[in-house]
């Protein structure tokens, strides 16, 4: 299955139908993920094997607000 994975290139190309954009914008996307730490470490490294993110790209754990949960956030920038 690893074989098959194509890494994320982070260039995207606008969905058929869209106007093309005049110049090529850049986007922040950000992805969070709340649970327990060791979820979190999980998932974080199943990511960077994957080919998604480096693990030292994801902030450092912090409290989500809202739920007082441990979160960590990551940022891409997708390029269209």
């Amino acid at each position: 299955m690893s074989e098959e994975f194509i890494p994320n290139s982070e260039i995207y190309s606008v969905p058929p139908g869209s106007p093309a954009p005049t110049q090529p914008s850049r986007e922040p996307i950000l992805i969070t993920i709340i649970g327990s730490a060791t979820g979190i470490d999980l998932v974080v490294k199943i990511l960077h094997r994957l080919g998604f993110a480096e693990a030292r790209a994801w902030s450092k754990p912090q409290i989500d607000p809202n739920t007082g949960r441990p979160m960590r956030v990551l940022t891409k920038w997708l390029r269209y």
